[in-house]
């Protein structure tokens, strides 16, 4: 209960200097990836962009292909 009703009357600037005490605090305890993984998981991300695109760009050549076709059968 003490701690609480410190808390309340700590300042904004020492409310920030806590909170950016806790922010390098658990920085430090982050596990950061190697090089070697993040290019790898960089190259499997661009991989897949590019194959959705290329699967995207032909369902939208189909999908025109269709509303073409259609459009001049209907007139």
């Amino acid at each position: 209960m003490a701690q609480a009703a410190k808390a309340a009357r700590l300042s904004v600037f020492a409310k920030l200097g806590r909170y950016l005490s806790d922010v390098r605090a658990e920085m430090k305890r982050v596990v950061w990836p190697s090089r070697k993984e993040v290019i790898n998981s960089s190259g499997i991300v661009i991989t897949t962009l590019i194959i959705f695109v290329v699967l995207i760009l032909i369902y939208d050549q189909i999908a025109l292909f269709v509303v073409n076709n259609l459009s001049k059968i209907g007139g």
